[in-house]
């Protein structure tokens, strides 16, 4: 059986650091702070507004891009893993900085990269305004792409989560597969299975679909709150189904009734990953989940076809996945 912790990730070390390095940090200068660190952007107010800031990167799925010399989506997950997460608040994206640090500048990269970085930033409506490209061979041995987003939302228009109240349903939007998280085990689950990457699903080879970029979700997300009264919204990167224990403190009561799709199913048995590692690693299907009261869920599906109730919000804390009797406390 096959752990994240064993692919080098372990999420109980990742808590302590990064509950230690913010235990040190204060906050300076006159800018008001609304909300802490931990939630899916920083804010500061600025007029009748918020001004977001959101920083994420790509992580080891750039490895498996430079096995197969495949850049031409990897642009999706850059983007999609800043905007997405802005998009969880309900904050507009405005623009975009990146870093890139590599030991390898090779042109054909770089032009599928840019070519994959521009067609997401057109779906997302914003643009690259500048970044730093980082040579540093005695750190990096490949390369390693972040980036910084900048966002705004009125004050009145902010989805922090604390509204969400028992009763709440949870509706789910699917993925376009594994986004850019989980990937240091879905590697280990490969080398451990020659071949398996070179494998057909669904007319495509398992290794091409394992580098299907990020879906986008900005026009529907930005859309539906126009429309409807969200509650709460939670991006599912890494850390999985633990994402949404970033919003109120509720129990969150999940019921798998919807077919996982295919490749997560393939990478799951070949690894034999049991389903306590799996949801909380990889998003399951999942890209993106919404939280409104019942009668606004019931209406936002029947506009909406492609949302699936997957949960409901009850009295307590943490979360619940039914029918595989998970239960998971804290985000990290």
């Amino acid at each position: 059986m096959v752990k994240y912790k064993d692919a080098g990730v372990d999420f109980d070390a990742i808590g302590k650091f990064r509950r230690a390095l913010i235990s040190k940090l204060n906050l300076h200068g006159d800018w008001k702070v609304p909300i802490g660190i931990g939630h899916y952007a920083g804010l500061i107010e600025y007029g009748d507004n918020y001004l977001a800031l959101h920083t994420d990167g790509i992580g080891t799925k750039t490895l498996l891009a430079l096995k197969y010399r495949y850049f031409k989506e990897l642009g999706f997950d850059l983007v999609g893993m800043n905007v997405n997460d802005l998009l969880a608040m309900n904050i507009e994206p405005v623009a975009m900085v990146d870093y890139i640090s590599s030991s390898i500048f090779d042109v054909d990269l770089a032009n599928d990269l840019g070519a994959s970085l521009d067609q997401a930033l057109t779906q997302s409506k914003i643009s690259i305004i500048g970044g730093e490209t980082a040579s540093i061979p005695d750190i990096i041995n490949g390369i390693d792409i972040a980036g910084t987003v900048l966002g705004i939302v009125k004050k009145s228009k902010l989805v922090d989560g604390s509204k969400i109240a028992e009763g709440d349903v949870i509706l789910g939007i699917e993925s376009s597969g594994f986004h850019s998280n989980g990937y240091s085990l879905i590697r280990k689950v490969l080398e451990s299975n020659l071949g398996l990457d070179n494998e057909i699903l669904n007319g495509e080879k398992l290794w091409k679909l394992l580098l299907k970029g990020t879906k986008i979700y900005r026009d529907l997300i930005l859309e539906i709150n126009e429309k409807y009264e969200i509650k709460g919204m939670a991006h599912i990167t890494g850390g999985g189904f633990r994402n949404i224990l970033r919003l109120k403190n509720m129990l969150y009561e999940f019921n798998i009734d919807y077919e996982i799709p295919p490749i997560f199913q393939e990478i799951i048995k070949a690894g034999n990953i049991d389903y306590n590692e799996a949801f909380q690693t990889f998003n399951m299907g999942i890209g993106f989940m919404l939280i409104l009261e019942a009668k606004e869920a019931r209406n936002l599906s029947n506009e909406y076809q492609n949302l699936i109730k997957i949960g409901e919000v009850k009295r307590g804390q943490g979360i619940v996945i039914n029918p595989h009797n998970l239960r998971y406390e804290s985000y990290y």
